[in-house]
């Protein structure tokens, strides 16, 4: 009888001196995969030895383990993000692939969003036809909810239209649900009925526009004078005759014009052609009317002047800001007489895609 448990004790001694020593060997590879003792320790724990042996050292795993955001399930995961060490970025790891998205989804997300911008996703619900929106470069993530919630209510349109409507704001309504311009020094800043500028501002750069190419004393911003005098110039050399009779309004001026409209013909007519105050591009001092030889801008049109200016316009910086044909875009109607400075490289991209203000903005990367 005491051979036998003195047998079984040998055994079991043995058994013991294996493992640990198998162990041990283990131990000594992770360490030597540079895994820290505490990590090495953790990883026994949570019985992932062989599978960590086999794949190798993983920074976001270690950092997982440590900060106890470890997930069983999400193993291979942290295997194909093997640098990260921010626990915070790992949680948001762990929440993407709980809500459903896959190893290669995920890459696509952290290639298309930055970290901040992750929880527009993480706060959703899983979204079955997202890497659709992320393969527009356009596509901003922070309207992300806007435009699930714009394609529910036009499931007839693209993704392609839904991006580019709702960078353009028309998931709101116009005047109503607008934002504050922020950049409104930049020459291609947006003002129309969904983007008002702020209470306070005036350009400060403001220049005259000289007194051949204009019926009056008026102003316009530096670049977009000089600009303009060297169109009008030019213009001239070739028997043209451009002239500016409307293009700096300060706000009083912009709402005193608005408001006679109204009560002329009514608040909705006044809003297909005159902007209200804070609202107007006028205010910015890079829009402009115009005329032609016929002294009547409402027949600009009509004129040499204007078939001149539609193709030689861009190079100059201008656009013609309310074009034929894009009333649904601009929501003002066609003004052959309104021309917009924002640059010679916008302009020309404009004038080459036959685009508006309001679309080669919303075509932007984002």
């Amino acid at each position: 009888m005491k051979k036998k448990i003195w047998i079984l004790c040998c055994t079991v001694l043995f058994i013991i001196i294996v493992l640990s020593i198998y162990i041990s060997t283990d131990n000594f590879k992770l360490k030597n995969l540079n895994y820290s003792n505490k990590t090495i320790k953790l990883i026994n724990e949570e019985n992932i030895t062989k599978k960590v042996l086999d794949k190798g050292y993983s920074k976001t795993l270690e950092t997982a383990l440590i900060n106890d955001e470890f997930d069983y399930n999400n193993f291979d995961l942290y295997y194909n993000f093997r640098d990260i060490d921010n626990d915070d970025y790992i949680k948001k790891l762990n929440i993407l692939s709980k809500l459903g998205y896959s190893v290669n989804d995920i890459k696509l997300i952290l290639k298309k969003i930055s970290f901040k911008d992750i929880d527009y996703i993480t706060n959703n619900v899983y979204i079955s036809n997202l890497k659709d929106y992320l393969s527009f470069n356009n596509f901003d993530i922070t309207r992300l909810n806007r435009y699930i919630n714009y394609k529910n209510l036009n499931s007839d349109l693209n993704m392609e239209t839904i991006i580019l409507n709702v960078n353009m704001d028309f998931d709101k309504t116009p005047y109503e649900d607008y934002n504050i311009v922020s950049n409104v020094d930049d020459i291609k800043v947006l003002v129309n009925k969904f983007n008002r500028l702020p209470d306070n501002y005036k350009p400060n750069d403001l220049s005259k526009i000289d007194k051949k190419y204009s019926s009056k004393e008026l102003y316009l911003r530096k670049a977009a004078c000089i600009e303009f005098n060297k169109m009008c110039s030019d213009a001239l050399s070739l028997g043209l005759k451009i002239i500016a009779v409307s293009s700096y309004r300060d706000r009083e001026y912009q709402e005193n014009l608005y408001n006679n409209y109204s009560i002329e013909r009514g608040q909705d007519m006044a809003d297909n052609f005159s902007a209200r105050p804070r609202f107007s591009e006028h205010e910015t001092g890079l829009s402009i009317d115009i005329m032609g030889s016929n002294e009547d801008y409402n027949k600009f049109s009509s004129t040499d002047e204007y078939k001149w200016l539609e193709d030689n316009a861009y190079k100059y910086g201008f656009i013609i800001r309310y074009p034929k044909g894009k009333e649904d875009i601009t929501k003002y109607m066609y003004e052959a007489w309104h021309i917009r400075y924002v640059g010679e490289d916008s302009a020309k991209y404009i004038y080459d895609n036959k685009i508006t203000l309001e679309e080669f903005l919303a075509l932007q990367d984002k």
